[in-house]
């Protein structure tokens, strides 16, 4: 017991640290959620009120009742292309680790090294000659130069594909066997018995894709110039000048806490899966 309380009195500051961290990142969060509660003269009081005197609930109504704003089709915009860039993610980088994985062809370590080295390069070195691309097919301003490239692995597809390759790797050739014998081929042992083994490996890449499709900013940008087809990473910009040249602080702050809350809803669905596969890449 002596030892056990020792031990205790010795992690304390350390307890009151992370506590006093977690609370200072925290702050900015919560002051946005109250900021966006607020009316414009309220958002510049000093010194500043965490809890507004009356809850204003009407800037989030207005961020979907305004015509100019129109945050519902940014929302529904969004949901489709991430949802569409998240499954050709899936299909395609998961086909590739697998054939990386498990398969034996031609020139497959060379070809893993130069997907690999893709790796190396910006982003940035990457979307003029895309943006060339896009207009060769005319998919300009369209949905399609949003969920395409994105769907192929241009941006993220390296990593995706290596990730999963590690467990493809990590399963025991066995299984394979097994589903050989019972007579399925190489795509129905890929579908019925290798996918279902790596789901703690799809939770981290839901995660990190969800997240990189949801705040993508810099590519729709580019792309599109169409208000109606805007993402919600375009459409809170709109707040920062809107009609009357002016930041609407309460709405830009309401836009913020609502861009917000799918990931925080998806990082929460897939948490557990999610450090399983932190655990399991440890044993590993």
């Amino acid at each position: 017991m002596n030892k056990i309380k020792k031990t205790d009195i010795y992690f304390l500051p350390i307890y009151i640290i992370l506590v006093a961290g977690g609370i200072f990142m925290l702050m900015p969060f919560l002051w946005m959620i109250s900021s966006s509660l607020k009316d414009m003269e309220s958002v510049f009081i000093f010194p500043p009120k965490w809890i507004p005197k009356q809850f204003i609930f009407s800037n989030y109504k207005e961020l979907f009742s305004s015509s100019y704003y129109n945050f519902g089709r940014y929302y529904l915009n969004t949901g489709i292309v991430v949802i569409c860039r998240m499954a050709g993610m899936f299909v395609f980088c998961s086909m590739a680790a697998y054939g990386f994985a498990r398969l034996n062809f031609p020139f497959k370590n060379v070809l893993f090294l130069l997907i690999l080295s893709t790796m190396m390069l910006p982003i940035q070195v990457l979307m003029v000659p895309l943006y060339f691309e896009m207009r060769f097919f005319g998919w300009v301003n369209t949905f399609k130069a949003l969920i395409v490239p994105h769907a192929l692995g241009c941006f993220g597809g390296a990593f995706s594909i290596f990730l999963l390759r590690q467990y493809f790797l990590s399963l025991p050739k066995d299984l394979e066997d097994a589903a050989y014998i019972d007579g399925c081929s190489i795509p129905k042992t890929f579908v019925l018995i290798m996918l279902p083994q790596v789901k703690t490996a799809y939770a981290a890449l839901a995660i990190f894709t969800f997240q990189g499709a949801w705040n993508d900013f810099v590519w729709p940008l580019i792309i599109i110039n169409d208000t109606k087809k805007y993402v919600i990473s375009l459409g809170i910009s709109l707040f920062i000048a809107d009609r009357d040249a002016l930041t609407n602080w309460p709405l830009l702050m309401g836009s913020s806490v609502l861009a917000l809350l799918p990931i925080i809803i998806v990082f929460l669905f897939f948490q557990k899966y999610f450090m399983r596969s932190l655990v399991m890449s440890g044993f590993k």
